[in-house]
């Protein structure tokens, strides 16, 4: 027993020194481990590699059993026998898994074979025939964990206008068949697609609307009673308009025809010239785009009979036009005067002109538009991650973005002197229409979509009016670009079902029902401010504020899934309280500090600072939020001791036993940001504080003037379920810095 436990003592300090076990990996990949809160690396010693678990993406754990009969003959760990061995060996922590698949069945195959792409059957030893990619492609076919099916909704009734833009190519045309042969269509190119790397999502395939031809309008009618079902508010048609020549206007001109298809819409003039390239340079010109005088003045006669469609969208009463790239005008100034006084003269009224910011960002009103519009995610400041991939294609020549950090770069967003409307993509991958060169979003899911649209749902309420309430999606059915919110075989409805869950949250009722208690005056000395993330937990947390006897201001945020029944039922348990709805970003901090803006003007004495806290990662997460609630509010007494405690003038919060840390010993990963804030909020910086683990506690309010004052909450990034590093646990650390610069303590109660 000693002999074995030395030998897992020599392999736990191997793997730990060696740098080669990713911690944040094995727990959420395998969330069983984070349950039951066991060290990962431990686990993986003692029972994960046994099971095949992998302990990093650099490492596969079955691979180097399989290489290396020898290591599972003596019973030793296999990273360990590589940081300690194998390393030196020559041995190979990992192969290809196309590679490795192949192999398994007895395949002799050639780089050059995986890095051709090449989907002919290979012939193997036993006579069997497999496809390189046979794989890949089942993997693909097969519904994610996160598949929905198709629900019928109720409508919702908001201010917010989602516009999807809507691609017209998916019907054969002339000037198609003259460039690329004769029945091209977008999916000529969709279907031809092939994953580059591994967890590449391709080909992307169609779900329940199929490869569809919209010369059939019962396709169109599909399309609208989906989009409507889902939330959607219309759809922005991209128009093609060249030196009076139209094309690909079938699908327009059917819901023109049809006043039935009873669907908001508008359209985005793309005013560049049609090449045989998929970005846009003049290169190969399939049709060239001429913009004269004459020009400006025969396009808006052209489109009258769309603008002035009864269904045609509106802002402030004027049709919204959208230019692609006004910037290839000669003069656009003289063409938005041309238009400005041309519409009025032939009867279409003020026109409200929005230009995109796809790739020139130009004040729109310095050149006579209304507005600009994010193209998402054109021009976004992306991390590249293409060095990170395992490729198929060894020529590979595009590049691999994380999708999340589109997420950030929109976050980190700040809001110009002009009107620009927010944009957004479910996910982006053009590899369809360049092959071995596409730009791929990686990490794109329906959740993570759905946070991203959260947020612009939040931005978009706060700083737009009535009309302007716009974000536009990219797109509806930019299937080429994997750019699409139709179902589709992997995800379903998926999309559609996060776009309606999130949308579902700007109703006017329910927003009218939170906004209607923000007019309530302090009546207390006390006030509590809940995190209501989990929605389920109301009836516990409710349990621990009746020892408060209802002598306390209630405060709380229900930005979640808080439906319209379940904030009546708050406001019916406590007819005062004072509601808020604020993006989950930065866990329960962002809304904390959100709703101190509003309380601390109202010069409490105590506050209470509580929130759903379940810690999913922790084998004793329900216990722990018992734990600390408890230890605030679970009696009258310990109400009465934590306010006696902060009458003393040396102590500013009060925590729960054994959740008061020292930061020196407890830093992690969120130092930098920190040391940022004491620079920024001229707080003297040293190691030696305590800090309130778990983010519960009591509170002079006055302790957090500094941090609502100087906190930029921009820098409040996208999270994915982190348990350390993030902005979250950073300011954890700085409640206790706010401590030290007052001279003040926490104590434990």
């Amino acid at each position: 027993m000693i002999m074995k436990y030395l030998r897992y003592k020599k392999w736990y300090k191997a793997i730990k020194e060696s740098g080669l076990f990713d911690t944040k990996y094995y727990l959420f990949t395998y969330p069983d481990v984070r349950k039951i809160g066991l060290d990962p690396i431990r686990h993986y010693i003692k029972f994960g590699a046994d099971e095949g678990r992998n302990p990093s993406k650099e490492f596969d754990t079955s691979y180097y059993l399989e290489a290396n009969p020898d290591v599972r003959e003596i019973g030793i760990n296999p990273l360990a026998h590589y940081v300690l061995y194998g390393k030196n060996e020559g041995r190979k922590a990992m192969i290809k898994k196309v590679i490795k698949s192949l192999k398994e069945d007895g395949v002799k195959t050639t780089a050059k074979k995986i890095k051709n792409k090449t989907t002919k059957n290979i012939k193997l030893k036993k006579d069997v025939t497999l496809s390189c990619f046979d794989e890949i492609f089942k993997h693909n076919n097969t519904k994610d964990d996160n598949y929905k099916e198709y629900e019928s909704k109720k409508q919702v009734d908001t201010d917010i206008r989602l516009i999807a833009f809507y691609l017209p190519q998916f019907h054969p045309i002339e000037t198609n068949d003259k460039a690329w042969g004769k029945g091209f269509t977008e999916w000529t190119n969709v279907t031809k697609a092939l994953p580059q790397f591994s967890g590449h999502y391709q080909p992307r395939l169609a779900g329940e609307l199929g490869y569809y031809d919209l010369r059939l309008i019962e396709v169109q009618k599909r399309q609208i009673e989906l989009a409507k079902n889902y939330g959607l508010h219309g759809f922005c048609y991209h128009y093609y308009w060249f030196d009076g020549k139209k094309v690909m206007d079938k699908p327009l001109q059917q819901i023109l025809d049809n006043k039935d298809l009873n669907f908001p819409f508008c359209i985005n003039w793309a005013n560049e010239n049609w090449t045989k390239r998929w970005d846009g340079l003049d290169q190969e010109v399939i049709l060239k785009q001429n913009h004269t005088t004459e020009d400006d003045l025969a396009f808006l006669e052209a489109i009258k009979p769309i603008l002035t469609d009864s269904r045609y969208i509106k802002v402030n009463g004027k049709p919204l036009l959208m230019i692609y790239r006004p910037q290839l005008f000669p003069d656009i100034k003289k063409s938005v005067k041309r238009w400005r006084e041309h519409a009025i003269k032939i009867g279409l009224g003020e026109l409200y002109l929005v230009l995109s910011h796809a790739f020139e960002h130009i004040d729109p009103t310095s050149i006579g538009f209304d507005a600009a519009t994010e193209f998402a995610p054109n021009s976004f400041n992306l991390k590249d991650i293409t060095s990170e991939q395992e490729f198929f294609n060894h020529n590979y020549d595009g590049h691999v973005y994380d999708y999340n950090s589109a997420i950030n770069y929109s976050i980190a967003y700040s809001e110009p002197k002009y009107i620009k409307f927010r944009s957004l993509c479910p996910s982006w991958d053009n590899e369809a229409r360049k092959p071995g060169k596409g730009t791929t979003l990686l990490n794109s899911s329906p959740a993570n979509y759905s946070k991203w649209l959260e947020y612009l749902l939040y931005y978009t309420n706060k700083h737009r009016k009535e009309d302007e309430k716009l974000i536009f999606i990219n797109a509806w059915n930019e299937w080429a670009e994997g750019a699409y919110l139709e179902p589709d075989r992997k995800y379903g409805y998926a999309y559609l079902e996060e776009t309606y869950k999130q949308v579902s949250k700007f109703s006017k009722k329910r927003l009218y029902e939170i906004e209607s208690t923000q007019k309530g005056k302090k009546k207390n000395d006390t006030a509590v401010v809940l995190h209501l993330f989990y929605v389920d937990m109301w009836d516990e947390m409710k349990s621990y504020l009746k020892n408060l006897d209802n002598g306390f201001d209630l405060y709380i945020n229900v930005n979640n899934d808080a439906s319209f029944k379940m904030i009546q039922q708050i406001k019916k348990d406590y007819p005062d309280v004072v509601l808020f709805s604020c993006e989950n970003r930065g866990r329960d901090i962002l809304p904390f500090i959100e709703m101190m803006r509003y309380i601390t003007p109202l010069k409490y004495k105590y506050i209470c600072k509580i929130h759903t806290k379940k810690s999913l990662h922790r084998i004793d997460g329900d216990r722990w939020r018992k734990h600390l609630i408890a230890s605030l509010l679970g009696s009258k007494e310990r109400i009465l001791k934590a306010k006696q405690m902060l009458d003393s003038k040396k102590v500013a919060i009060i925590v729960p036993r054994a959740n008061k840390l020292k930061y020196s010993e407890w830093k992690g990963s969120n130092e930098v940001f920190i040391k940022s804030f004491a620079r920024k909020a001229n707080i003297k910086f040293h190691e030696d504080f305590d800090f309130p683990a778990g983010s519960m506690f009591w509170f002079k309010p006055e302790v957090m003037d500094k941090l609502i004052k100087h906190i930029d909450l921009k820098r409040f990034h996208f999270e994915n379920s982190q348990i350390d590093g993030t902005k979250a646990h950073a300011v954890e650390r700085i409640f206790g810095l706010l401590c030290l610069d007052r001279n003040e303590e926490i104590e434990e109660i």
